[in-house]
């Protein structure tokens, strides 16, 4: 169902260059892991490989289901939750997952045959139903990250990508984050994985390693 080439992949910002020469290829529903430490370029990748950020350099071909996916097309695919995503302080929990639902195009593709869970088995899918009403910027860090977890499944993406999901996260969200990635599993979507945590990292198929450039090099 699955296929994703990168081929010679590069990126910089400026004159600065984050990586280069990235090889690989997908040819099916995997989780797979993006590994390196802070600095290395795991979301610059997996901004890039979502259509959010555009490649420097190198070439990404998406296929799913034999059809070739434009870069526009791709936010009908994808999920995305990170520990940097900007939701609204002032709107209560389920008001924002209302907000991101209505944000997705009508022919959204769905991972589930029937379309996408309800609200309110998201929120009790991320332990959040206790907190619905609750706004956004009172909740603690952790509880948050759980909102931002939430957000990423209301489309029920057959792609999900996920960076660094455990941020802030005790042992029951650690817990919440590989039942998602098994849920997506199961049911054949792709998942991807950035972290430097090996406890993440180790629930992944495969992995993508990146290593830091030291200092990073100027590009002239």
């Amino acid at each position: 169902m699955f296929f994703l080439e990168c081929s010679n992949l590069a990126k910089f910002f400026g004159k600065t260059e984050v990586f280069r020469g990235l090889n690989f290829r997908l040819e099916e529903a995997l989780c797979v892991g993006i590994q390196g430490p802070n600095g290395s370029g795991k979301s610059t990748l997996m901004k890039c490989l979502c259509g959010l950020l555009r490649p420097s350099e190198g070439e990404i071909i998406w296929k799913i289901a034999g059809d070739q996916i434009r870069n526009p097309q791709l936010r009908y695919y994808t999920g995305f939750a990170a520990p940097y995503v900007q939701l609204y302080n002032e709107l209560s929990v389920m008001e924002n997952l209302l907000f991101l639902r209505r944000l997705r195009p009508g022919d959204f593709r769905c991972l589930s045959p029937d379309g996408p869970p309800s609200l309110s088995d998201i929120l009790e899918t991320t332990a959040l139903s206790g907190i619905a009403d609750r706004e956004f910027g009172t909740l603690s860090s952790g509880q948050q990250q759980r909102v931002k977890l939430a957000g990423a499944l209301v489309g029920d993406p057959l792609i999900l990508m996920l960076d660094e999901p455990g941020t802030n996260l005790d042992a029951k969200g650690t817990a919440l984050v590989e039942d998602i990635i098994a849920r997506q599993r199961k049911q054949g979507g792709l998942v991807f994985l950035s972290s430097n945590r090996e406890e993440e990292l180790a629930l992944s198929d495969i992995r993508i390693v990146l290593s830091p450039l030291e200092p990073k090099k100027k590009i002239n």
